[in-house]
């Protein structure tokens, strides 16, 4: 500022601290203030930023995962048919085949297999891979899970022993006024299978075997998925 006659303002004489020497000019000293707090502005947000950045880190990490998927393919219908004995003849081998469904979630593959002979019991095998489309999200083995519990609520009695490597599976009733059928129901890891076995004929009604039977495919149905 420059000083005029018509203006005399007395100068301004800055205080002496002992030991320092004093500030040279006033403008240059509001600069340096302004530089220091903006650096302690700009270094506060970046320490605020971090620790957003390590608490968002840290909930990613600690929010809980779903099941993975067990399965990624299903076996071919002979793969099941070798562990059993005495099956009728099978009536084809085709690979499994995608299968629509609403649930946005999951992709799902279907396996369906018959072993069939005029005068013999008769069996039936249905696998229903569900892929999660999203990772570790528990989708797939969530669906097959539900199958089981679909069953469980109409009534259907939990199987206590080890059906192969089944997670869980029940014992399933059918209509009985033809031709006895009884099957199994159960889910492994992100796979969901049906079996049925069908008596040769209306005077067959020994439930026993026919369970047994059932039990029978099953466990090869669930060893069959390795």
């Amino acid at each position: 500022m420059q000083q005029g006659s018509q203006y005399p303002y007395p100068q301004y004489q800055p205080p002496q601290y002992p030991g320092y020497p004093p500030p040279k000019s006033g403008g240059k000293t509001v600069l340096v203030g302004v530089l220091v707090l903006a650096g302690v502005g700009v270094g506060a947000f970046f320490l605020v930023t971090a620790d957003r950045r390590q608490s968002t880190a840290a909930a990613s990490s600690t929010a809980p995962a779903g099941e993975a998927d067990k399965y990624t393919s299903l076996p071919r219908c002979s793969e099941v048919g070798s562990r059993m004995n005495n099956l009728p003849p099978l009536s084809s081998d085709g690979p499994a085949e995608p299968a629509s469904t609403s649930d946005d979630q999951i992709q799902l593959s279907q396996l369906s297999c018959s072993w069939t002979k005029s005068g013999s019991s008769s069996g039936t095998v249905s696998m229903m891979l569900a892929k999660s489309l999203r990772p570790a999200s528990g989708a797939g083995p969530g669906y097959a899970k539900a199958g089981y519990d679909t069953e469980v609520d109409r009534g259907a009695k939990p199987i206590t022993e080890k059906i192969g490597k089944a997670t869980k599976a029940v014992d399933v009733d059918y209509d009985q006024s033809g031709a006895m059928q009884c099957g199994v129901r159960f889910y492994q890891g992100n796979v969901d299978v049906t079996v049925v076995v069908t008596a040769a004929d209306t005077a067959d009604r020994n439930l026993e075997r026919c369970r047994r039977n059932a039990h029978s495919l099953a466990k090869a149905a669930s060893e069959s998925l390795g």
